[in-house]
């Protein structure tokens, strides 16, 4: 018979082409799958490449489901600033009104370049900016268990350009370092 996992209720992932794995050299390699067996929880991975879009549905089917911990993760997949400002926090209150205790994680995009000649860097510290008041709003308003996870430091500080194929779907060593980075944050979160 299968061992029990130390966390026996699952650690719900929704989100991107990133959150799915694409691009990992193999699932086991994927932020999520490293995550997941790193504090020995099963995993739900949602994550639906370029249709990730924070629609109420979908939150409401992850709110009636007994969960461990979400991890909220579908900026990239937010058409736009405007879509992204119009369904982030809608999205969030939707799951924790059914679910108040349910530790969540908000991410931040992963492929935050901070080179003065990147042309999308206004928009994706905007994204940033407005995953951040989510978090900061349901922290005010007494949420403590709403953790924040900043793209910008995913990749890390040295050879941020080697952790992504395109500039945006991490290879392995992205993946890698977002595990690393993230894995404080969810222990935390989930009492391990």
């Amino acid at each position: 018979a299968p061992v029990p996992h130390a966390v026996a209720r699952p650690v719900l992932f929704y989100g991107s082409s990133i959150t799915q794995g694409g691009c990992a050299s193999r699932p086991g390699n994927a932020y999520t799958s490293m995550l997941c067996r790193a504090v020995d929880a099963p995993q739900i991975n949602l994550g639906f490449s370029g249709s990730a879009k924070g629609e109420p549905a979908v939150a409401r089917a992850i709110a009636s489901l007994d969960l461990a911990g979400f991890v909220m993760d579908y900026d990239h997949n937010a058409p736009s600033v405007e879509h992204l400002q119009q369904t982030h926090e809608p999205f969030f209150k939707l799951v924790r009104a059914t679910r108040p205790e349910l530790p969540i994680l908000l991410l931040s995009r992963c492929d935050i370049w901070l080179d003065a000649d990147e042309p999308s860097r206004e928009a994706n510290l905007e994204r940033r900016d407005i995953v951040m008041r989510t978090y900061l709003n349901a922290r005010a308003q007494g949420d403590r268990q709403v953790f924040f996870v900043d793209g910008i430091g995913l990749f890390g500080d040295q050879d941020r350009g080697a952790c992504a194929v395109d500039r945006c779907h991490p290879n392995d060593l992205g993946f890698h370092r977002m595990f690393t980075y993230t894995l404080p944050i969810l222990r935390t979160a989930l009492g391990v």
